[in-house]
């Protein structure tokens, strides 16, 4: 457990700092160059999830991000027991998801303001994003490694015949 709290309370942090700190230093709507060509931080309130879908739509994210909270919470321990990939991309997706549901419901909106900008068409339309959305990623990704590379446990897969 403690690798899945480590990586929850890891991005969660690192994400509330980045968010007050963009508020506070960069105006809505500024672009900072921060490697010329590549990636600049632009400060954007984000109404809804990624692309943009749901905007608007608040009470909606944040009743279903208390959901997927929620779940989380259920099958924590089940879920870091597969191991260290696994507890940590929970984590991930943990602190990613309370990170951006702190914002929806402290300010009704989502900060981001990482913009990648390649010569790349695919990355071209990528939406700007915050550390939350990062870690929710990275985390989704490292439960599917773990699924992929992770033997399941034989002893877990013996069930008590009394209960």
């Amino acid at each position: 457990m403690p690798l899945f709290f480590l990586a929850a309370i890891f991005s969660l942090a690192a994400d509330q700092l980045s968010k007050i700190w963009i508020r506070a230093q960069l105006p809505e709507g500024a672009r900072l160059e921060v490697w010329p060509g590549w990636i600049h931080l632009e400060h954007v309130r984000n109404f809804g999830a990624a692309w943009g879908v749901l905007s608007g739509q608040k009470w909606l994210l944040i009743a279903f991000t208390l959901v997927v909270v929620g779940v989380i919470a259920a099958s924590a321990r089940e879920v870091v027991a597969r191991g260290k990939l696994a507890a940590t991309g929970f984590g991930l997706i943990l602190g990613g998801a309370v990170g951006n549901l702190i914002d929806r419901i402290v300010f009704g909106h989502v900060t981001d303001f990482f913009d990648l900008d390649t010569p790349w068409p695919v990355l071209q339309t990528f939406p700007v994003f915050n550390i939350a959305d990062s870690a929710l990623t990275v985390g989704v990704v490292l439960m599917l490694l773990s699924m992929f590379l992770t033997r399941p446990n034989p002893q877990s897969a013996i069930r008590n015949p009394q209960s």
